[in-house]
């Protein structure tokens, strides 16, 4: 297993309780490292809140990280 994608998912989570606006780098980062540590579920999660909880329209960038 690559990286370490639950880390990076407990420091987001981290910044969202703490009030720090997610912006469209972050998810970036977080669907690179859900990709690479096999977390699918977690990414699609993500993946939705970024545009529903969010306001933030999916770019290229975000589909690529999702393929």
């Amino acid at each position: 297993q690559h990286g370490h994608g639950e880390e990076a998912l407990q420091l987001v989570e981290k910044m969202r309780l703490e009030g720090v606006r997610l912006d469209n780098v972050t998810f970036i980062s977080v669907f690179a490292a859900c990709s690479h540590a096999g977390l699918v579920d977690e990414g699609f999660h993500y993946f939705n809140s970024m545009s529903q909880d969010h306001g933030i329209a999916p770019t290229l960038e975000h589909y690529n990280c999702m393929i």
